[in-house]
């Protein structure tokens, strides 16, 4: 099969690149993907994307290798391998992150990334229910709302914040340093608006738009210094154009090393023959390390109200007469930011609530495994701007294995302290009179106390990690960067890498939306570089 337009990989920028490219009639776009096609009942109903997100037919279900800080213990990774990629089995949360985060790439030799830089790619495609502003997009593809969740755990908790001196917002997009409130969500009409619903289905009709599922890309063709197509299993595509990788945080890096990009010396150790020597390819990866604090409630005022067969009852029939009620929402609902040290001019601290006593489900989990039979709730603290940096190996020249994941956390001197005041300073808010008259009990430790030597133990033995992967083919403007910032492959012709995983450093906030972003500037920077070569 031959095309002008290469895009591998259907998850948030995949969907956003192969989209907008084929916007131009006369361009041929074949979007190739590894998962399948087919979007069940947990991926369209927003209340169940904990179930979506451990659901073994749709997650590539990465585990790490043992973290030396974390007590020598292996990681969960989840990574959606489907249609829409992890925009279809995630939390729903859209939070772009702040322009100072993006003004931090810019100064990491980033042009043209930075803060004011970005935000019209944002606002393009944004279709907020606040409407068109300066801050958001009114008639975008992703349909965008504030989260609704109509539970009393929800208000409590915010009142617990504003309580411990946190502002509360009205907007999680808006500029701020420190705040809660509800987070903003990507849904509509009661549904999951992924990146697959909201670019990609309206494009499916489009003759000049291929979209090729259960197809894994298993190398990237190199001929002569260019890019000229990938093998996937059960054949082969070539691009007169370009080849575009959209696989994420961690699976581009992984192809472009099956593909003998990489490190030289690293690739033939594994088996592969090296085609061209690129030591960045699957350093510098981020993923932000977090905790988990479980509190006990006195009075049923938590999503677990909703396993009562009576309640439950109510909660289906309300969703199936209007999509409306507890299942048309996101049960990340609430949240915030706020930096660990008053010195920070951006927050590096990021906090989800969760209305229930969530347990981390392995892959294929059932409800009962995941939810806490109990009335509780969850909040969930993570660095957000760690220094720490790990890597993206190959742990075989087999494509059908995964690659080892090394995040090597809290290995810079800086990240472990900032941690600690994050955790110290969420417990003792939830710990103020507010928040001690609805909880029963923290379930987190087995003791009361907050000190920075008990708290560090804690992190060590239960700490995991968000699912926010990036930085493995990072931009920059200087040599040893994988990409320069119009995402071109330094070295290679015709090769873009267009996800995450171009990331310089961590954003506070998670990856979705801003793989929207990159995907959206990305098909732009493209059609530019096309049209200046036509008229060349």
């Amino acid at each position: 099969m031959n095309c002008d337009y290469l895009v591998v990989g259907a998850g948030a920028a995949g969907c956003v690149v192969a989209a907008r490219l084929s916007e131009d009639p006369a361009a041929r776009v074949v979007l190739l993907e590894a998962g399948g096609a087919r979007r069940g009942l947990a991926t369209r109903v927003p209340a169940t994307a904990f179930l979506a997100s451990i659901a073994a037919d749709t997650n590539w279900a990465f585990v790490g290798e043992p973290e030396p800080a974390l007590n020598g213990r292996r990681l969960l990774l989840n990574q959606g391998r489907i249609v829409g990629g992890s925009s279809s089995i995630n939390g729903m949360m859209w939070l772009r992150g702040q322009a100072g985060d993006y003004d931090h790439w810019r100064q990491l030799g980033c042009g043209g990334w930075g803060g004011d830089d970005v935000l019209p790619f944002f606002r393009k495609a944004e279709h907020s229910d606040r409407g068109a502003s300066q801050v958001h997009g009114g008639d975008g593809p992703v349909w965008i709302k504030q989260a609704k969740l109509d539970l009393p755990v929800c208000d409590l908790f915010l009142d617990a914040m504003q309580a411990a001196g946190f502002p509360l917002f009205q907007d999680s997009n808006a500029p701020l340093r420190e705040g809660f409130g509800r987070m903003d969500v990507n849904i509509r009409g009661g549904r999951r608006h992924s990146a697959a619903s909201a670019y990609l289905d309206p494009a499916r009709g489009r003759p000049n738009l291929t979209v090729l599922a259960d197809a894994q890309a298993l190398q990237v063709l190199v001929e002569k210094g260019r890019a000229v197509g990938v093998r996937y299993a059960g054949g082969e595509v070539r691009a007169t154009r370009e080849v575009i990788l959209c696989c994420g945080g961690i699976s581009s890096a992984h192809l472009l090393l099956l593909s003998g990009i990489g490190p030289a010396e690293e690739l033939k150790a594994a088996g592969v023959q090296p085609v061209f020597d690129a030591p960045g390819v699957g350093r510098n990866l981020h993923n932000h390390p977090a905790l988990a604090l479980t509190y006990l409630l006195k009075q049923p005022i938590s999503a677990y109200r909703y396993l009562s067969p009576l309640r439950g009852a109510g909660a289906g029939l309300r969703y199936l007469l209007g999509r409306g009620g507890p299942l048309g929402e996101s049960y990340v609902a609430t949240g915030g930011v706020f930096a660990s040290d008053p010195a920070l001019e951006v927050a590096d601290a990021m906090v989800v609530m969760i209305p229930a006593l969530i347990k981390r489900g392995t892959v294929g989990a059932r409800v009962r495994d995941v939810i806490d039979r109990r009335h509780g709730f969850t909040v969930q603290v993570s660095l957000a701007r760690q220094q720490s940096r790990g890597r993206v190996t190959l742990r075989s020249a087999d494509p059908r294995q995964p690659p080892a994941i090394f995040h090597d956390y809290y290995s810079q001197p800086g990240d472990m302290p900032a941690m600690v005041r994050i955790v110290q300073r969420m417990r003792t808010a939830l710990r103020g009179p507010v928040a001690a008259a609805a909880i029963a009990a923290e379930l987190s430790v087995p003791a009361p106390a907050n000190d920075a030597a008990t708290v560090e133990a804690e992190i060590r033995a239960k700490g995991h990690s968000f699912y926010h992967y990036g930085g493995t083919c990072r931009m920059g403007g200087d040599p040893a960067a994988v990409v320069d910032p119009r995402l071109r492959f330094n070295g290679i012709e015709g090769l873009r890498v267009a996800d995450a995983s171009i990331a310089p450093a961590p954003l506070n906030a998670s990856m979705h939306a801003p793989s929207i972003m990159i995907g959206e500037k990305a098909a732009a920077m493209i059609a530019e570089d096309n049209a200046a070569r036509a008229a060349a």
